[in-house]
């Protein structure tokens, strides 16, 4: 007669977020603290210091995106994708929501920036979802 032995997790593990792989998100991480260096530094760098809606706006969604993702570096809970990628959204619209259309340099660094970190969050939550199922 064969014994057959289930392993149930304990009560207290099973609310406890899922964790992905730290070598399969690392990259992600990284690169997004280096998209929010850049959003953070790009009032100076594509000179809009001027626009002071547009410069505070990359300054805290910068920094907000870089210490999220060094947080996640050593979480590695699933929740920080979502809110860079939330992150990433608002820095997208924020030309529109914030009212700084006029100006190239500021709207080309939000969107561009801000898309990049949502393409980067996206990917983060699909190898999530796709390590859970396997």
């Amino acid at each position: 007669m064969a014994h057959v032995i289930h392993h149930h997790p304990p009560e207290h593990d099973k609310h406890r977020p899922r964790r992905a792989a730290p070598t399969s998100r690392r990259w992600q991480d990284w690169t997004n603290m280096l998209l929010g260096l850049l959003l953070a530094a790009s009032p100076w760098l594509l000179q809009f210091t001027g626009l002071e809606a547009a410069l505070l706006n990359a300054v805290i969604i910068g920094f907000m995106i870089f210490a999220l993702s060094a947080l996640a570096l050593t979480l590695l809970d699933r929740w920080e994708a979502y809110i860079s990628g939330l992150l990433g959204l608002w820095a997208a619209l924020s030309p529109w929501l914030v009212g700084f259309t006029a100006y190239d340099a500021a709207v080309a660094a939000h969107i561009g920036l801000g898309a990049a970190v949502v393409a980067i969050a996206a990917i983060e939550i699909w190898q999530t979802e796709t390590s859970d199922t396997a």
